[in-house]
């Protein structure tokens, strides 16, 4: 229970962590790629098997190691501006609700049995997005607000889509060495984008940033570390939507208390359909 407890902490602090940054002046992409670097490292530092290069050039899910890692650090710059853009709550929903797209997949690519239980918690996902960012009777009018967190629930949905996809095809015994690599990826995406900003003159290194990003760092890995350990003692389909759902209520009462994000009751009503969205998928 403890490492399921940790990981929904750590998952929360993620956004809260994205939405000091706007508050300190903190680069969003220095600070990322500084997060890969510590995540990736951990990464490689726990994994408790013997393996070469070769072993990882050689495995099956090797080539799509470049998508997901592209695709990962693309979405945790849409987690950054959501949470500084749309606040802490509209960004975990988002985030957390996106499990809706490999559900719905897993109907076509996984031979997921037909559930009325699943499809009705993706149709009640679809009511709870409507929900959340309604905004004193009209749509949330900044676009950057409302666009950012679709943005996010897409991109969040197709990494878990591939993630699943590579898992079940291709994966056997070795998740912790494939994120290792993807975070790699991703370090090396953020470096070469972090470079050609330097070269172009359009940013300066700063040393908070990179405070910033090792705690960052450390957060994201130490969630995703906790989420491992906690599959060790949890089923998934009881472990999953026990994370997702504790993380959707702390981040959104994080964002009351820590931010002052005052949301409306149609607010809540978003997102008590959202947490309903993802037990009725993980119970279907």
């Amino acid at each position: 229970m403890l490492y399921l407890f940790a990981t929904i902490l750590l998952a929360t602090a993620i956004f809260i962590i994205f939405r000091l940054f706007k508050q300190l002046e903190i680069d969003n992409l220095q600070a990322i790629t500084m997060n890969y670097v510590v995540a990736s490292s951990f990464g490689f530092l726990v994994y408790d098997k013997p393996f070469q290069l070769s072993q990882i050039s050689e495995a099956a899910w090797f080539p799509l190691v470049f998508l997901i890692g592209l695709m990962f650090i693309g979405v945790f710059f849409l987690f950054a501006l959501s949470s500084q853009k749309a606040g802490v709550a509209i960004t975990a929903v988002s985030a957390k609700m996106s499990v809706v797209i490999p559900a719905a997949a897993g109907f076509l690519l996984f031979g997921d049995a037909f559930s009325w239980i699943k499809v009705s918690g993706i149709a009640v996902a679809l009511a709870a997005f409507y929900f959340t960012f309604k905004k004193n009777g009209s749509m949330i009018t900044d676009y950057a607000a409302l666009i950012l967190p679709v943005f996010l629930f897409l991109g969040t949905g197709t990494n878990d889509l591939l993630m699943k996809y590579t898992e079940f095809h291709m994966v056997h015994g070795d998740l912790m060495l494939l994120l290792s690599c993807i975070f790699g990826v991703a370090l090396i995406v953020g470096f070469s984008a972090l470079s050609f900003k330097l070269i172009m003159g359009r940013t300066k290194l700063k040393a908070k940033n990179f405070i910033a990003g090792f705690l960052l760092g450390f957060v994201n890995f130490g969630s995703t570390y906790f989420l491992f350990r906690s599959m060790e003692y949890f089923d998934s389909s009881l472990m999953f939507p026990i994370r997702n759902t504790g993380v959707v209520s702390l981040s959104a009462l994080a964002g009351l208390f820590f931010f002052k994000e005052y949301l409306s009751r149609t607010n809540w009503l978003g997102i008590a359909l959202a947490i309903l969205a993802i037990l009725s998928i993980a119970i279907g």
